[in-house]
């Protein structure tokens, strides 16, 4: 009776137990296995019968396809099954989801050594630093008043429309980034906000956005209100969701305007003046600049998501044009995992005495991630792909995401998992917007397992349910780490990030360990495995290689096509005397800001070219005379030269598209460090009057007086060490000073009483220092004006 009701034994005293704490050295939930994940085909627990079938087929992606123009067309996948077909591998690729295991050999399923790093203490700031920091941040910012605990929506005193969204979203309590903003923002103050990813920060700024437009002057004239700026479009895109989705109950309408979808569409939403509007810098630019009645002069609220990314250089010009264009007298709303809290990199949106709400630091990833790192020895650069490869057929089989630096990385990893019989799709800049969306879709519908992607999507994307995040190459900065992982474990939910880190990374990776708040793993995947799946990605190369050729002369007819149609279009215009689209910047100033913002070698700039001096290589010539056509012999010669240096093997090509990547990150890295180093602007004044009390104010000086008043009234021991170093140094200077002015008087009076003594040959017969006339020697003649005798 009891074998057939399974109950569970009690643990003997010899019997071994598994560890699985998270000192352990082996965790069985992330090491190989052979178990795909189970769909949920039964109901959930949240499962609610609805009352319509209109509330059914209600989904706020239906709102997003209005804006989209033609359906993705995605033709890698069909190549990729067409070529394991060939391959006669359908019994691999066309298993069904239902199969609950994966086919994996003994010594693939052998565990992954896993180690602790330890964590090294950082060095904390001087104190005198501190106390700088603090009465800078004191004079911008002003702390949020944390008097009042928050626990419920229903201490925020929120409409009945809006709380019967959030009841229908499912939000039971707020997360401390919403509890410490919504009543702040109710005030209308300005906020600057930073929060873990994955905390709500959307939910925290559109919530107060939505109940004070509830309360918009009711007029017939429609006015849009608040503008949303985000970086990217698949972030645009979502917002614009979330949004819907809190003002499904109300009145208030919501318009997008980002790249890549329909214009015409956005125009006819944008003219009926939306209350909120959800854009990306650019099309706005356009909008305001080609859509008649639409005006930023109206604007309340202004809203900048994923700030620090709005705030540097490659959006400065932009920023500049959109905040010129917005009413002065506006509420402004800053958030971001990373946002930055120096006070020169937010004058730019002119905030008024913002109100600083940060509820983590802006240097940690969330509580419930674990870190792994798998290290790349410097001769091994080539093995990233074998590794990537090995831990997604082996450890990570779904729900996963892998960032890359470059786009042609992205296809081909793409490729690459295709053909091992992953079930993949990608995610960057080179694809229409369309198939942009069309990915994203797919992934969080499960019909894709893993999503590769540039660091397009690595801001502020929630996709529910991704358990890993990869980082094929280690990011630019902590900033843009922090970003990437945070895609997983978000909303509570536990999450794992594995990066390969190479010698050039070593840096940026202790950075991470040192702002780690668990422990940080490092995964080592023995050779052999390694060297297994690397003949297998050599074996595949000839397909991959197929498959980009095709796709390129795919590519080059349809740059064809698209001029010819580009030419067309310019023709009718010519025709029916269209304008073309106007923009803010001239095409000059356009290609000086692209110059600038490029990437450049200094190492290949620097290298100077074939001057007067130096010698060119001459061309080799024969047949007749010197400047007849090359002979057929030296033909022949240089198409074999052409062949050994296009003969690379697979290992080697490997490398250079590994170091290549690496290379790229090193660039980005050395210019923001160049960014960084450049000195700020002296003397800056607002730019907009003050409003209300605060303008009849006197003005205060910058950090409450003259530097010689804090020094003065400065009483702390770094003070009266750094007074008594001045004095020192002012004191050193002074005795230099005076005895190089004593060496230089005693060379001078030598001199002049030498050629007194008329000692100096080249001087002889001169007079230098004496009385003007002297006495006529006697005894001699000679010219002198004084009479004969002399005196007595």
């Amino acid at each position: 009776m009891t074998t057939d009701l399974d109950f569970i034994k009690t643990i003997e005293d010899d019997a071994e137990v598994e560890n699985l704490s998270e000192d352990s050295d082996a965790e069985v939930e992330y090491q190989p296995t052979k178990l795909r994940h189970k769909k949920l085909t039964e109901f959930e627990r949240g499962f609610e019968f609805v009352s319509s079938a209109k509330e059914y087929n209600k989904d706020t992606w239906d709102d997003l396809m209005k804006y989209v123009k033609r359906k993705a067309r995605t033709k890698t996948d069909d190549k990729i099954a067409e070529k394991i077909k060939v391959r006669g591998d359908e019994d691999n690729n066309g298993k069904d989801d239902s199969d609950e295991e994966i086919d994996l050999s003994e010594d693939e399923l052998r565990h992954d050594n896993l180690r602790i790093r330890e964590k090294k203490i950082k060095k904390k700031k001087k104190k005198g630093e501190v106390e700088e920091d603090e009465e800078a941040d004191k004079e911008f910012f002003e702390e949020a008043d944390n008097s009042e605990e928050i626990t419920s929506f229903y201490q925020m005193n929120l409409s009945r429309p809006l709380m019967r969204a959030i009841g229908v979203l499912g939000f039971i309590y707020p997360t401390p980034i919403q509890a410490a903003t919504i009543p702040i923002a109710l005030l209308g103050r300005d906020i600057c906000g930073c929060a873990a990813t994955g905390t709500g920060k959307t939910a925290a700024y559109m919530l107060p956005t939505v109940e004070r437009l509830l309360y918009r002057p009711s007029t017939n004239k429609s006015i849009t209100r608040v503008l949303v700026l985000v970086p990217t479009r698949e972030l645009g895109a979502q917002v614009y969701q979330v949004t819907r989705q809190l003002t499904q109950f109300t009145s208030i309408e919501c318009g997008l305007a980002i790249g890549g979808l329909d214009v015409k569409a956005q125009e006819n939403v944008l003219r009926t003046n939306p209350d909120v509007v959800i854009a990306t810098p650019g099309r706005l630019i356009d909008h305001i600049k080609n859509t008649p009645s639409f005006t930023l002069d109206s604007i309340e609220v202004l809203i900048l998501d994923e700030a620090d990314r709005m705030l540097d250089e490659y959006f400065a010009e932009q920023m500049k044009e959109i905040i010129k264009s917005c009413s002065k007298f506006r509420q402004t709303m800053l958030f971001s995992a990373t946002m930055t809290d120096q006070v020169k990199d937010l004058a730019a949106v002119s905030l008024e005495k913002p109100v600083k709400v940060f509820v983590n630091n802006n240097q940690t990833v969330a509580f419930n991630l674990r870190q792994e790192f798998i290290r790349i020895r410097e001769d091994k650069e080539g093995d990233r792909e074998p590794i990537l490869a090995s831990l997604i057929c082996r450890t990570f089989h779904d729900h996963c995401m892998i960032f890359v630096q470059t786009k042609k990385q992205a296809h081909r990893l793409h490729i690459l998992l295709g053909l091992l019989g992953v079930k993949a799709g990608e995610l960057h800049g080179n694809l229409t917007q369309q198939q942009r969306l069309d990915s994203l879709k797919r992934f969080k519908d499960e019909q894709i397992d893993v999503l590769i992607a540039t660091d397009v999507a690595a801001r502020g994307l929630d996709i529910s349910g991704v358990k890993t995040v990869i980082n094929f190459v280690m990011p630019i900065t902590t900033e843009h780490y922090i970003h990437r992982v945070g895609r997983t474990a978000r909303a509570g939910k536990a999450g794992i990030s594995v990066s390969l880190a190479g010698e050039k990374e070593r840096k940026i990776v202790k950075d991470i360990i040192k702002n780690a708040q668990n422990s940080v793993k490092n995964r080592i995947i023995s050779a052999e495995i390694i060297e297994k799946y690397r003949k297998r990605l050599c074996a595949l190369e000839p397909e991959i290689q197929t498959i980009l050729e095709e796709e390129a002369a795919e590519r080059q007819l349809a740059k064809v096509e698209a001029q010819l149609s580009k030419t067309e279009r310019k023709l009718l215009a010519q025709q029916q005397s269209q304008q073309p689209r106007g923009w803010f910047q001239t095409k000059q100033e356009r290609d000086e800001e692209k110059k600038r913002l490029s990437l450049k070698d200094d190492s290949k700039e620097n290298a100077k070219p074939a001057g007067k001096g130096q010698k060119r290589k001459q061309p080799e010539y024969g047949g007749d005379g010197e400047d007849g056509p090359p002979v057929k012999e030296l033909e022949e010669k240089n198409k074999k030269k052409k062949k050994e240096e296009k003969k690379k093997g697979p290992e080697q090509l490997a490398k250079e598209r590994a170091r290549f990547e690496v290379e790229k990150v090193s660039l980005v890295r050395a210019k923001m460090a160049k960014l960084k180093k450049r000195p700020g602007k002296i003397g800056a004044v607002g730019d907009f009057p003050k409003r209300g009390a605060a303008a009849f104010e006197e003005p205060k000086r910058k950090f409450g007086g003259s530097k010689f008043s804090v020094d003065l009234t400065d009483v702390s021991r770094n003070g009266a060490l750094r007074l008594r170093s001045e004095a020192n140094r002012h004191q050193k200077l002074t005795k230099k000073s005076a005895s190089k002015s004593t060496q230089k008087k005693s060379v001078v009076s030598s001199v002049k009483m030498a050629n007194k003594a008329g000692k100096n040959k080249f001087n002889k017969g001169k007079n230098f220092g004496g009385p003007r006339f002297t006495k006529k020697p006697a005894g001699g003649g000679g010219g002198g004006g004084h009479k004969k005798g002399g005196r007595k």
